[in-house]
């Protein structure tokens, strides 16, 4: 009786050992929040993007519209501060090409008239900015509105030309580190979103000829579309 008395005790001791392990494992389990995702506390994704220089001075306008073309690419990390309001930063690559117009009154950088002609700009940047979140939304991007300033550091400048001779031979002339044009820039940004997609807007607020060259001056303002690269 008394080794039958003994087995039941250390059953029921193991019993109740288990059942708190199992408790505070669950416990456990039920208390993990996420805090990464699309409308959490930390979210970082890629994107890409094409733009568009829009001439805002046609009397001093150089450049061909919509053959002129920017791409740019990046990481942006958003940190949500409440259910409406975020912000923002973003690391990115951009670059743009300016066709120039081939006309009898061309001024940029000379009055050479060429078959084709572009000058080349690619950037390092990086910027700050404010999201107000429009709508009700669970963990999803929904829609928003960005407001910020973007730096960036031109380090590659190029001015590009094609011509074809009398021989009909190809003759292609590149010419890199343009003294005329400045190796920072920096403007003012906005983007209106949907989900993982957005109209853009950048505008410069530096020239980005120096002043001691007297260049006509480039668009300021570029226009495009980016795409989020993250599943909503």
């Amino acid at each position: 009786m008394k080794n039958i008395f003994i087995i039941i005790l250390v059953s029921i001791s193991l019993g109740a050992y288990s059942q708190d392990i199992l408790l505070q494992q669950n416990v456990k389990a039920d208390t993990v929040r996420p805090t990464r995702g699309p409308n959490l506390k930390n979210f970082i994704h890629g994107y890409v993007g094409i733009g568009f220089p829009i001439p805002m001075n046609e009397n001093v306008s150089f450049t061909r519209p919509v053959l002129s073309a920017g791409f740019n690419m990046g990481m942006r990390y958003k940190r949500k501060i409440s259910n409406n309001l975020a912000i923002g930063l973003d690391l990115d690559f951009n670059t743009a090409a300016y066709k120039i117009k081939q006309k009898g009154n061309k001024i940029f950088p000379d009055t050479i008239i060429n078959d084709r002609e572009k000058l080349q700009v690619s950037s390092l940047g990086s910027s700050a900015w404010l999201r107000l979140n429009v709508g009700r939304r669970g963990n999803f991007i929904g829609n928003y509105l960005d407001l910020g300033g973007y730096g960036s550091w031109n380090f590659q400048k190029k001015h590009k030309t094609s011509n074809t001779n009398d021989a009909g031979e190809k003759i292609k002339v590149v010419t890199s580190k343009l003294n005329y044009i400045d190796t920072f820039s920096y403007g003012l940004l906005a983007r209106i979103g949907i989900s993982r997609y957005s109209l853009t807007a950048r505008y410069r607020l530096i020239d980005i000829f120096k002043a001691s060259y007297a260049m006509p001056e480039l668009p300021r303002l570029i226009v495009g579309l980016e795409v989020g690269l993250f599943k909503n």
